[in-house]
């Protein structure tokens, strides 16, 4: 019988090298966008969808992230308000919090929540990609994974100036299989120099992360050996597509990647016309 994803890991250790100066004192996760943080948006997301248990890898330098998840705080620690109603409802969840002690790549941190997540599917979508539609990333994400019970992705069209946007890495092959799922066939390492596109050139690329299967946790041992300094989940990715075994879903709606400079400038844009039309 197919399981439902009930759990969701939370990778929050990173120390959001590409958005200094900004991050040298505030947590890549609480930078406000419209109003309220990064994480907020992730825990909404989460809690909208009926996932009710998080596993938040922080970092030792990072004491803040459990405060604001806690809320053990009052205004004005932070530079936006305090919501009552997302306290109320994080109330009903179930909150674990491990810590990487050193920042060592996206897998190495999934890999402490290898018991958190136990025997079943999990959802980990990196708290800087923001999506903003009406039905969430992690919604989009779910209809795909009950329908195929594979691990899944999320991934985008992107186009013009907009690649500038966009860290260089994850640019896609696919098959399409129906609608907007594709099996992938490949996935591109992470490069250092921008991201490019030629005049007219449209590019699909992974964004976020996805749902997962358990062995999710062996492949990052397979890796692990021949890392260096980082354990990244391209790696595990790159395994899984091998094997024929990673989907991926094409996003509706208007996507961030708010780790960016670029990407964070043009979602607090986004977030802020948002707000101020409500």
């Amino acid at each position: 019988m197919p399981k439902a994803v009930r759990k969701a890991v939370i990778p929050a250790a990173g120390m959001g090298k590409r958005l200094r100066p900004l991050t040298f004192c505030t947590p890549k996760e609480l930078l406000p966008i419209g109003g309220k943080p990064i994480i907020q948006y992730t825990l909404e997301m989460y809690m909208a969808a009926g996932i009710s248990e998080f596993c938040i890898i922080t970092s030792p330098d990072k004491p803040q992230l459990k405060d604001f998840i806690t809320g053990n705080w009052t205004p004005p620690v932070f530079p936006f308000e305090k919501d009552a109603q997302f306290y109320k409802q994080l109330q009903r969840c179930r909150i674990v919090f491990l810590t990487q002690s050193h920042p060592s790549g996206v897998a190495d941190a999934v890999g402490l929540a290898k018991d958190f997540a136990g025997d079943g599917p999990f959802a980990c979508i990196m708290p800087d990609c923001l999506l903003f539609s009406p039905r969430s990333h992690v919604q989009q994400l779910l209809q795909a994974f009950e329908k195929y019970q594979k691990n899944v992705i999320g991934t985008v069209f992107i186009r013009g100036a907009d690649v500038r946007h966009f860290g260089n890495v994850g640019l896609l092959r696919t098959e399409r299989l129906n609608g907007k799922c594709f099996l992938i066939t490949s996935l591109s390492d992470k490069k250092l120099e921008p991201l490019t596109a030629m005049p007219g050139e449209t590019i699909h690329k992974g964004f976020g992360g996805g749902i997962y299967l358990p062995e999710y946790f062996d492949l990052i041992e397979i890796v692990r050996p021949q890392s260096r300094g980082e354990v990244d989940d391209v790696s595990i990715h790159q395994i899984l597509i091998n094997q024929g075994k990673l989907l991926g879903v094409l996003l509706e709606g208007a996507v961030f990647d708010a780790g960016h400079p670029l990407g964070f400038r043009a979602a607090t844009h986004y977030a802020g016309r948002r707000v101020n039309s409500c």
